[in-house]
């Protein structure tokens, strides 16, 4: 039986065949031997419209790590984070040497606002929502909190289009936010790394400084213009996959959580069981006896339902 891949959190979707074309027109014509244009001027206001911010209030970069990157090297202190989460926070903070500080999320997954505010000296505080791995929204007023201490936050947005919480009109009001989306998720562009940032113009011309002038390569930011010109064809598609999130869901409700990302976290670690089956799914280390699954297909998602009720009825 064919291996199917359900364990990176991507979509089981190409980009559009009408999205292909229009890129493929472009990259024949494109002029490979110049540079960007600095700063991606025409990326950044098709984000600007697609947000309904200002252009002083993005930042574009290969992908979110980036700018994950560039804000933890920035902090230059410790950085607050809340597990289970994104393994990557941790990760580009032991790189810079700056210490982590786990405020784990409740029984419920619910953020500990009166926590994480206990550590007055972080540089940084990391917010995940909706969480990575376990699919939920983190609650307005729990951020609103945080971002109330005037500290530095990120509040990493990677599975926005799958919820529908946006949360753009924070920034207006908090200087010390930074909202991170990406294009590998709900765009289907994992593999040509583009994601944005959105905050304060002030903080976000601070982060620019620390960008290299020709940060992005012509093909990754045209095509992320192209989706959202066609914004239309990428919706069908996050559609598709949150009716499917719903189905899968309340076939396995009594070993998953609910989500409102394109991916499930079981209540059991089923990484071996389901890869003697074909199906690979994500181990989660960091998070006993816990496994995610990414939404796919409707054909992927029947082989996984049928996988983990022979599972139960075991």
């Amino acid at each position: 039986m064919e291996e199917i891949y359900l364990d990176k959190n991507e979509n089981p979707f190409n980009i559009p065949d009408a999205i292909r074309e229009k890129f493929i027109a472009y990259v024949r014509e494109a002029d490979f031997n110049r540079y960007p244009e600095k700063g991606l001027p025409s990326l950044i206001s098709s984000l600007g419209k697609f947000t309904g911010l200002e252009a002083d209030n993005i930042i574009a970069a290969n992908g979110s790590d980036e700018l994950l990157d560039i804000l933890i090297k920035r902090a230059n202190g410790d950085i607050v984070f809340s597990s289970p989460t994104f393994e990557m926070y941790s990760f580009y903070a032991k790189n810079y040497g700056y210490r982590s500080v786990d405020v784990p999320l409740k029984s419920d997954f619910s953020l500990d606002a009166d926590e994480i505010l206990k550590h007055k000296d972080a540089k940084l505080i990391v917010i995940c929502s909706p969480n990575n791995p376990t699919g939920n929204l983190i609650d307005r007023e729990s951020i609103k909190k945080v971002l109330d201490s005037g500290i530095t936050t990120i509040l990493d947005n990677a599975y926005y289009e799958f919820s529908g919480e946006n949360y753009t009109d924070l920034v207006k009001k908090y200087h010390n936010l930074i909202i991170l989306r990406t294009f590998s998720k709900a765009f289907s562009m994992a593999g040509m790394r583009v994601g944005y940032g959105m905050g304060s113009a002030d903080l976000m011309a601070d982060l620019k400084k620390l960008q290299a002038p020709f940060y992005m390569n012509i093909m990754s930011a045209k095509l992320a213009e192209i989706m959202i010109e066609n914004y239309k064809l990428v919706e069908d598609n996050i559609k598709y996959i949150v009716n499917e999130r719903e189905r899968v869901y309340s076939e396995l409700k009594d070993i998953t959580y609910k989500s409102d990302a394109n991916f499930l976290m079981l209540k059991k670690d089923l990484f071996d069981y389901m890869a003697e089956r074909g199906i690979h799914i994500r181990k989660l280390p960091l998070v006993k006896d816990r496994s995610r699954i990414t939404i796919g297909t409707r054909e992927e998602n029947d082989r996984v339902v049928s996988a983990i009720k022979d599972y139960m009825e075991e």
